[in-house]
């Protein structure tokens, strides 16, 4: 196992495009990091100048306190698990998941008790004698994963390697691999798009967009203290309801009317000067049906429901507010709509005035221009 630190490590290729602009990060031994961001974000190019794939514009790579920037591939002790499996089809699971040790000339009887106490660990000891075309998707990934495993290296680097499964294999999946990482204790750094799969499996998340770290903390910090509007926007599902407003004296001047600021985010945004522009982010979560919040203090205002989701043990109504698109220029949008998260009971109609209550309490407020959190540390 390895420690792996990222330091102002950028890349910039032939026609000048920055895949990757100044990444700084020090990830932990036996840590479990995730890179997540939108397709093009640079996540996997990181990944592929840590495994040493793509070669380093700037900065500087070390893995266990060694600088890498100019080691081969092969010789970083770092295991990758990709997208497509990458199994040999032609050989047996066994046979796979050895296949880099018997490259290294590992003896033939280490080989099988390693592939032997990988295949135990992964549920494909009734497996080893098969072909990967006789595997399920789920299985053949394991596969993927035991050949990495074998090689005891001091990281995995995982690409995005759930994404051919289906949704129910892709939770399986993912439940099998958090057990493994703690199981192991190996440093790994997974990569993927899903924010779901980046909240769940993490021990911290790094959040990229167009190649630059946005945030890099604990799926619990990202979910409560987003540093930026689009963590804010792009970490919960429902995402995060946002709508611009001017910053007056204790309250955010909204189409749904004045909405009021405790005392410990007051005292955050109005460090500035008198009137600002400001982005009020609220989580579904953060609305209730007025009825249902009785006298607690809060805002509450009306709104038309234009699409009701029952879910069961909650309902999404989504509403109306009157408010235009933010621009262009602002990290996320919105149409005009917001989601309220409500109980299962809720009985809400399409069209219908449903009198709402938000939680004033759990507010965020971003500057307009920069989309920086004013609140965060609140």
């Amino acid at each position: 196992m390895a420690g792996i630190t990222l330091d102002g490590v950028s890349k910039r290729y032939g026609d000048g495009h920055d895949a990757v602009r100044s990444l700084d990060l020090d990830i932990a031994d036996g840590e479990f990091v995730i890179f997540v961001g939108p397709s093009g974000c640079g996540k996997t190019t990181a990944l592929r100048m840590i495994a040493g794939l793509e070669e380093i514009s700037d900065g500087e790579i070390r893995i266990d306190g060694k600088r890498v920037n100019e080691t081969a591939p092969k010789d970083r002790d770092i295991a990758m698990v990709f997208q497509n499996y990458a199994l040999y089809p032609h050989m047996t699971v066994a046979e796979n998941m050895g296949f880099a040790l018997k490259l290294s000339k590992t003896p033939k009887a280490q080989i099988q008790q390693q592939v032997r106490e990988a295949a135990e660990v992964l549920d494909l000891v009734e497996h080893l004698d098969r072909k990967p075309g006789q595997l399920s998707g789920g299985q053949r990934q394991r596969v993927a994963m035991g050949r990495a495993i074998v090689r005891e290296p001091k990281a995995f680097l995982m690409d995005e390697p759930l994404s051919n499964l289906d949704a129910k294999l892709r939770v399986e999946m993912r439940t099998a691999i958090a057990r493994l990482q703690q199981r192991l204790g190996t440093t790994t750094i997974y990569v993927t798009h899903d924010q779901v799969e980046a909240v769940t499996l993490g021990d911290r998340v790094a959040v990229l967009r167009d190649g630059v770290l946005q945030q890099f903390a604990s799926p619990k910090e990202l979910y409560e203290r987003p540093a930026k509007l689009f963590v804010a926007g792009f970490i919960g599902s429902p995402a995060m309801n946002f709508a611009r407003g001017t910053l007056t004296s204790g309250a955010v001047e909204t189409a749904i009317g004045a909405v009021p600021l405790p005392d410990r985010l007051r005292q955050a945004v109005e460090a500035g000067d008198g009137r600002r522009e400001v982005v009020l982010g609220a989580r579904p979560e953060a609305f209730a049906l007025a009825a249902d919040a009785g006298e607690r203090p809060g805002h509450r205002f009306t709104a038309a429901a234009e699409v009701v989701e029952s879910l069961g043990s909650e309902v999404h109504v989504h509403f109306a507010f009157g408010v235009a698109a933010l621009d262009a220029a602002t990290p996320v949008t919105t149409r005009g709509l917001a989601v309220a998260k409500l109980s299962g009971d809720a009985q809400v109609t399409v069209g219908q005035q449903v009198p709402l209550w938000l939680d004033t309490e759990k507010l965020h407020v971003f500057d307009a221009d920069s989309g920086e959190s004013l609140t965060a540390t609140a």
